[in-house]
């Protein structure tokens, strides 16, 4: 780890010049040399944190098709702050978003991630409850049998899909 710049600067917010601010150069294991910025108003309790990434890679396209439960349960799913998620079969995508954050879990854990996003939507939509619902059965039954795909793109790069069994992965550069 290694610092960029460490200071007192400007606040954003109050104008005070007691903002203090660290940038710091670090090698993660999934998504290379990252900036972590972190930096706090001691006049009006300002607080900001991000991570961007310092190298950009090829964008990546990451086709999984898991053949069971076990494909499922034991592949990984690392998703930065760019990539994109969707499963045509399913007929679900979660984007990223302005301030997307990095997801570093198991294929199942994500699915269930899913699961929790599609109850929300229900609140939301209560006419289209029962087509939730019929979603929901329908992801609970492939978490345990696999039979989908899903896919990652990432224009960065940074996304990827750890397999428990390599020939359930393809990864095409675009």
């Amino acid at each position: 780890m290694s610092v960029v710049y460490s200071g007192e600067v400007t606040c954003p917010v109050c104008g005070a010049k007691t903002f203090r601010y660290v940038e710091l150069l670090y090698e993660t294991p999934f998504f290379g040399n990252v900036l972590i910025q972190s930096g706090y108003c001691s006049s009006c309790g300002y607080r900001y944190f991000d991570v961007d990434y310092a190298e950009v890679g090829r964008p990546t396209r990451v086709v999984f098709k898991p053949r069971d439960g076990l494909d499922v349960a034991k592949s990984l799913l690392i998703r930065s702050k760019t990539g994109t998620v969707y499963s045509p079969d399913l007929g679900f995508t979660l984007e990223p978003g302005t301030h997307g954050e990095p997801v570093i879990t198991t294929v199942e854990g994500f699915m269930y991630k899913v699961v929790d996003y599609a109850e929300r939507l229900k609140t939301l939509e209560p006419e289209n409850a029962a087509r939730v619902d019929q979603f929901i059965e329908t992801v609970y039954r492939k978490v345990e049998e696999g039979g989908f795909t899903l896919i990652v793109e990432d224009p960065f790069g940074k996304s990827f899909i750890q397999p428990y069994r390599p020939e359930t992965v393809v990864v095409e550069y675009v």
